[in-house]
């Protein structure tokens, strides 16, 4: 695991986003799961196994395609986002639900159940990225499918430059690394899977507007992401000055949409019934 990685508190940054994230969620996450949801497509009766599930976006777009005789498990490390999406569930009405803890570390093996497995936005904070793809992989069934989305090189642009730029002006010197630049090369993604013996892999990369609708919409997409952890490292006067800068760039440039840069792997299993195991 890189240094880089290890100066980022994963679950102090997104414990304390959570609320916010949930709130984001209908804007850029869900955004990113509509897109996924679309593209593997869970089908009426399947069981879908949804990894790193945040506040439950792709886990209720999964449940209301597979319908109530279907099944989802939703898992994630952080108790402010299991709760979030069991909530979330259960407004719906969506039993077919079921949320549980789950670290993408420690996995237990899988027993080839699922018809879906997806992990959207959290493979880059995995310690060793390859093992924890191989332990992915062993939940699918033959003929299932693996779907892993990790964020591109355009993300949020031209807003975030901006938004780097400002935070280092206000603290010079300040770090801008963030865990998903592990996987925004989609040749990275490439040699993990090759690495975790997946198959019929398909690696691509897509760009994607989506709508900001006003100049105020910008913050709280850096208040319900990692782009949190460099905002609380300045204090509140220099945090209101960011935010102010932003708002003032985007007014003066008339920005009404951000990239989405995404980084999609898919992968399908064999029908050879062969049994999965996780390399040593």
């Amino acid at each position: 695991m890189s240094k880089d990685l290890d100066s980022f508190d994963t679950k102090a940054t997104y414990s304390d986003a959570s609320l916010d994230y949930a709130t984001v969620a209908e804007e850029f996450w869900g955004f990113v799961s509509d897109d996924t949801a679309d593209l593997i497509g869970p089908r009426p009766g399947q069981r879908v196994l949804d990894l790193c599930c945040g506040p439950g976006p792709m886990t209720i777009r999964s449940a209301e395609r597979v319908g109530a005789h279907g099944y989802v498990e939703a898992v994630d490390i952080l108790p402010e986002m299991r709760a979030i999406t069991r909530d979330r569930a259960r407004e719906r009405g969506l039993d077919q639900v079921t949320v549980r803890h789950g670290d993408i570390d420690e996995l237990p093996p899988g027993d080839a159940s699922f018809d879906v497995v997806n992990c959207s936005l959290g493979l880059y904070f995995a310690k060793d990225m390859a093992r924890s793809l191989a332990s992915f992989w062993s939940y699918v069934r033959p003929g299932g499918t693996l779907a892993v989305t990790t964020i591109g090189r355009r993300l949020f642009e031209p807003v975030l430059p901006v938004f780097f730029a400002a935070c280092r002006a206000e603290q010079p010197g300040m770090g801008t690394y963030l865990p998903w630049v592990r996987t925004e090369d989609p040749d990275v993604l490439r040699a993990l899977a090759a690495e975790a013996r997946l198959t019929g892999v398909h690696v691509s990369t897509r760009d994607t507007p989506m709508p900001l609708p006003s100049p105020g919409a910008w913050w709280p997409i850096v208040h319900g992401s990692g782009l949190r952890r460099l905002e609380t490292e300045l204090d509140p006067g220099a945090q209101e000055r960011v935010r102010r800068t932003c708002e003032e760039w985007i007014t003066a440039h008339r920005i009404t949409q951000l990239n989405v840069g995404t980084v999609r792997l898919i992968a399908t299993r064999g029908r050879d019934g062969v049994p999965y195991t996780v390399p040593a």
